[in-house]
């Protein structure tokens, strides 16, 4: 869910690089859809808004007024385009749901969301789903395509194989080509188990997530094996009195659709020195701002350490200090 509602700040398209500025235009009705849909989840949620641009109120002050963020009575609907099923979504409170909106820009309640369960659905790999909006005031319907995902198989390491980490050497994770997707990130869980004084001298299970590469656009991903052990470094604090064990480490891929990677280029292509005042855009609605896309998620378990990596583990100068053991 993360993804859905922490994909961008959508003050930026109000105040570009100033932060002294206040958008007034002649009236207009802008739809803003988030909405990623997978088949690893268990319920579909969309995010589905309006933005106002007034001749005489800024757009954030405008964002502060709940009554001016939600359409009345809209109808959210989700369309097989193969079959010509359509599903209604229903309107939630997503604080009630366990997903509440963070504090900032935007009206914090209500905080309505739209919601179908997965199984009432049944979204199929490789259907195209159509997104539509009716905003029930006589305006054009609002459309958006995306093709369920599935989820990426991983072919180096092979699952379940013990990995070798080598400092000035590359490692290697393979997974298979993905015609729809647009972008991928890579993540790999470190599961460990620790003893200290705090613990009464009793081992307790803990884990840290690496983060090897985001915004991904191939299907593999080559990375020198020293920055495996700074990610342990950097994730498990120094301690003389606490003895760690290693347990495994698991491979997580996402997947998401072409939209979401071409949305996220096109705002990265304006960032850095080199950057203007001019907010580049894309979206794949019909009308309006945001992004209606799918994406997966592939999580492998169970992977270790050859004798090599284990022993760097232990005595390397990276994580020599961590007192594995």
């Amino acid at each position: 869910m993360k993804w859905i509602f922490g994909l961008l700040s959508l003050a930026a398209l109000f105040t570009a690089c100033d932060n002294t500025l206040v958008v007034t235009d002649q009236w207009k009705d802008i739809p803003v859809v988030w909405g990623l849909i997978s088949k690893s989840d268990t319920a579909i949620y969309i995010r589905v808004e309006k933005a106002y641009l007034d001749p005489t109120t800024s757009a954030l002050d405008i964002a502060r007024i709940p009554d001016s963020l939600y359409y009345d009575n809209a109808v959210v609907q989700l369309k097989r385009i193969s079959s010509g099923q359509v599903y209604t979504l229903q309107r939630v409170d997503g604080d009630l749901e366990g997903y509440p909106r963070d504090s900032g820009t935007f009206a914090e309640s209500p905080n309505y969301l739209y919601k179908i369960r997965a199984n009432e659905i049944a979204l199929a790999i490789g259907e195209k789903y159509q997104f539509i909006l009716r905003r029930n005031d006589h305006s054009d319907l609002v459309t958006a395509e995306t093709i369920i995902l599935p989820k990426a198989v991983l072919r180096v390491p092979t699952p379940g194989s013990l990995c070798s980490f080598k400092s000035n050497s590359l490692f290697t994770f393979d997974w298979n080509p993905i015609p729809d997707a647009g972008i991928f990130d890579l993540h790999v869980m470190f599961h460990y188990d620790e003893k200290s004084p705090e613990t009464s001298n009793i081992f307790q299970h803990k884990s840290f997530d690496w983060v090897v590469v985001r915004n991904l656009t191939e299907d593999i991903y080559k990375v020198d094996g020293a920055e495996f052990y700074h990610s342990v470094a950097a994730n498990i604090a120094e301690d003389v009195n606490a003895t760690r064990r290693f347990d495994s480490l698991d491979i997580v891929v996402w997947c998401a659709g072409q939209e979401l990677g071409e949305f996220i280029k096109i705002s990265q292509a304006n960032s850095g020195i080199t950057a203007t005042q001019d907010i580049p855009t894309y979206t794949n609605l019909s009308e309006g701002i945001g992004i209606f896309t799918s994406r997966n998620v592939a999580n492998y378990t169970g992977f270790g350490l050859t004798n090599s990596s284990l022993d760097s583990l232990k005595n390397g100068s990276i994580t020599g200090h961590l007192n594995f053991q």
